[in-house]
């Protein structure tokens, strides 16, 4: 009970904080929905609070989106098989779905790439500039790390000795990292930017754009009947015509939701790779 409170507490303080119609009226039992923490906790239930009350509605009994204080616990939560359904990170889902049995439901249309971003009176006008800087990136485990990376070396920087890397727990505080000095660039997704407030957005500007991969994926756990499964997954896509469902899709960013092929999950497998190593080494 002690570590389910632990667990609950940040969400519950950020639940509180939303507007009343986010009080469930149906009955049962709550249905938990996993999502990766790459905001706030306070961000991510504002932003899937109208598909939350749409779920309720729906299904006639409460629905919780839940998350964990950072992406490794969230990866170890999922592996195990604690989340009924989650939305998650393209190699973290593809990992879940390789190892602990998840199956994809729906993707975002938009590609997933990542921005490199600088303070938008920065004298910062190329990667190259960045030599001798320091750049924040989110969590070392997350795809938009691996794609950052990528786009330094690609661009003749080293990390570690060209450019000190800094990691910070979200793409917001990586984000602010810029805006607060602290750091010369950071990198998000253009999704994830899409969902900053203005004051944020209006204070970077994009340096470089690294490649595209598939982006977030909605799934469903082994144990769910495949019924239930394609019950949510039609539930959803109903959602997404709704005129809250459009403002949502529009607020994320995603253009729309639609099945992954089977191919775009296995063109993760690189990924998760690297995401395997790096959470051998965290341990």
């Amino acid at each position: 009970m002690k570590h389910l409170m632990k667990r609950m507490l940040p969400l519950l303080l950020a639940l509180a904080l939303l507007p009343a119609r986010a009080a469930s009226t149906a009955e049962g039992p709550a249905l938990e929905i996993g999502i990766w923490p790459y905001m706030s906790t306070q961000a991510l239930l504002t932003l899937y609070h109208p598909l939350q009350a749409y779920l309720e509605q729906r299904l006639q009994r409460p629905v919780l989106f839940v998350t964990a204080a950072d992406q490794k616990t969230f990866v170890d939560r999922t592996q195990k098989g604690e989340y009924r359904f989650i939305v998650t990170a393209p190699h973290f889902a593809r990992l879940a779905q390789m190892e602990a049995g998840y199956v994809p439901m729906l993707r975002a249309k938009r590609n997933l790439s990542g921005l490199l971003l600088v303070d938008k009176n920065s004298a910062i006008h190329s990667v190259g500039d960045l030599r001798g800087k320091t750049v924040t990136l989110p969590d070392r485990i997350t795809i938009i790390a691996m794609l950052s990376l990528q786009a330094l070396r690609a661009n003749g920087l080293e990390p570690g000795r060209d450019v000190t890397v800094h990691y910070a727990v979200s793409h917001n505080s990586a984000v602010l990292a810029v805006l607060r000095g602290e750091s010369a660039a950071a990198a998000t997704t253009a999704t994830v930017l899409d969902q900053m407030p203005d004051k944020i957005k209006d204070g970077v500007k994009t340096l470089a754009v690294t490649g595209e991969v598939t982006p977030v994926v909605y799934l469903a756990n082994s144990k769910v009947p495949s019924q239930e499964a394609g019950d949510m997954t039609r539930i959803i896509l109903d959602f997404v015509e709704t005129p809250e469902g459009v403002k949502f899709i529009n607020e994320l960013g995603y253009q729309g939701l639609r099945p992954p092929t089977a191919s775009e999950m296995q063109s993760l497998d690189p990924y998760v790779a690297e995401l395997k190593k790096l959470l051998k080494q965290e341990r």
